[in-house]
């Protein structure tokens, strides 16, 4: 059946429109008005955010995609951590959290494919965007960056959504090269039984339309390109409102705008069926071998609490922590509180390791 591109255009236009009217509608009015009085872009620096750099490497997937990524090498390191990023983000998403790490053990940043300096696979138009090919990337990030040290996985949203693939496909490594796991903001499930923060009839009609969008742009019939509202005061303000959940900084929307921007519209949409489809919660046991966190933000309206809490039912004996008045980017907005759970998290672990060989 012949596909009309046109209507398929169109209908993603209405369902960012219905996404924009449903956070309005479920903002408070001071919020509101300091989010559209926000400051634009151009006049931030976000330069501070970029400042960050390691040694640059590259890694080839299994289907010979290129990914792209950086290492921060410390001499004596116990053990090696791995940072897989969220969706639509890249590896400075890390900001904070590489501060707070980089003299605690080496560590590993890349960014997921189509994301940041990142690549499909060159020359054919067959990409694979699915959960189970990040966790194959991850795999091959372990296999050809990390050393023989011990491994700790902390991973944000779509990252943490990559671990458990690899939880998956490869439960043996865990609680053996794998010792620590860390999973914010993601989920085991289909992050399509979420709301979006929106009356569920609208969030309903809103991802009913994306199958229909990504087999379009995946046929070539639409080109989509984010980057003309993304930062304009309404492309702030719903990524504002689905980023934090409380009136956080304006540098920080505009930090999370500017790596949303930059990720090519037409591989956001062909990831997202797979992101709805995406389901590990019966391959999670491996778990319960190594250190777990699992970290949420109360006011997620992307990934709820409640689908951080499916993980812990599975993961007995698990640190869980709940941050209130938090979004889904709660690395950032709530930076200072995370970053003293993860390092916390490590050390424990560095110290359970230095126990074990005396």
């Amino acid at each position: 059946m012949a596909v009309d591109f046109g209507k398929v255009a169109g209908r993603a236009a209405l369902s960012l429109g219905a996404v924009a009217l449903g956070a309005a509608a479920g903002a408070t009015a001071e919020r509101l008005v300091m989010r559209l009085s926000a400051t634009p872009s151009s006049d931030v620096d976000l330069t501070e955010f970029y400042s960050l750099h390691g040694e640059r490497v590259e890694v080839t997937a299994s289907d010979g995609a290129l990914l792209v990524g950086e290492v921060d090498r410390l001499p004596g390191s116990r053990v090696t951590i791995v940072l897989p990023h969220g969706f639509a983000l890249n590896r400075n998403s890390w900001y904070y959290q590489r501060l707070a790490l980089r003299d605690r053990a080496t560590l590993v940043f890349y960014d997921q494919r189509g994301h940041g300096e990142s690549t499909g696979v060159t020359g054919t138009h067959s990409q694979d965007y699915s959960i189970t090919q990040l966790g194959r990337d991850l795999h091959s990030v372990i296999n050809q960056l990390a050393t023989d040290d011990p491994l700790i996985l902390i991973g944000h949203s779509m990252g943490g959504m990559s671990i458990l693939a690899l939880v998956e496909q490869h439960p043996e490594i865990f609680g053996a090269r794998v010792i620590g796991v860390g999973l914010i903001s993601s989920s085991a499930t289909s992050v399509a039984t979420s709301s979006l923060g929106l009356p569920m009839p609208i969030s309903r009609f809103v991802q009913s339309l994306v199958p229909g969008v990504a087999a379009a742009v995946a046929k070539g019939g639409v080109a989509l390109s984010h980057s003309r509202w993304s930062k304009t005061d309404l492309g702030l303000l719903i990524t504002r409102l689905y980023s934090f959940g409380s009136v956080a900084p304006i540098r920080a929307g505009e930090f999370v705008a500017d790596m949303v921007s930059s990720t090519d519209f037409n591989i956001l949409v062909n990831f997202l069926p797979n992101i709805y489809e995406h389901n590990t919660l019966e391959s999670l046991e491996p778990l319960q071998q190594v250190e777990t966190l699992v970290i949420t933000g109360e006011s997620d309206r992307v990934v709820p609490p409640a689908m951080s809490e499916a993980i812990i039912e599975r993961v007995p004996g698990a640190e869980f922590v709940v941050f209130a008045e938090s979004g889904h980017m709660v690395t950032i907005e709530r930076h200072e509180e995370v970053n003293e759970l993860l390092t916390g998290f490590v050390d424990r672990i560095i110290e359970r390791l230095d126990q074990h060989e005396d």
